[in-house]
């Protein structure tokens, strides 16, 4: 089970950067033309799709530090892949971390993965800061 939800996660990752370049992209066709012969959760990705388009919004503020020029766009989605599935699952925060973190090696160079587990941390702990303030 480990590996399907691994796999959902980065495959998800890659459907939202794809689809930055190329808005006629659904989820629905991205499943069946680029994913038939790897494992992974239909529902999952359905899911963090919905949280992702549903929290849009607050996905970007939440990540705006990001934008900055020693932040690629990888990295940015990466960032927006993780809060899609963190504000359905904010008790799995550590595990979640560790996930995206993994994932983020397969495509950052290693003192880029480096300073993307930094900004993940410093910007959910902004969140985390702002959101009991509010509550």
């Amino acid at each position: 089970m480990h590996n399907i939800n691994r796999n959902s996660r980065l495959f998800f990752f890659q459907f939202i950067f794809q689809r930055d370049y190329s808005r006629d992209t659904n989820l629905e066709d991205f499943m069946k033309s680029n994913l038939k012969k790897s494992a992974f959760n239909k529902k999952k990705m359905r899911d963090l799709f919905d949280s992702y388009s549903i929290n849009l919004d607050l996905i970007t503020e939440i990540c705006e530090e990001s934008e900055s020029d020693k932040y690629n766009k990888v990295s940015v989605f990466l960032l927006h892949s993780f809060f899609s599935e963190y504000l359905l699952s904010p008790n799995k925060q550590k595990i979640l971390m560790n996930e995206y973190v993994e994932i983020a090696k397969e495509f950052l160079t290693k003192q880029e993965v480096g300073y993307f587990n930094h900004l993940l941390d410093k910007i959910l702990k902004k969140y985390l800061e702002n959101k009991f303030k509010i509550e």
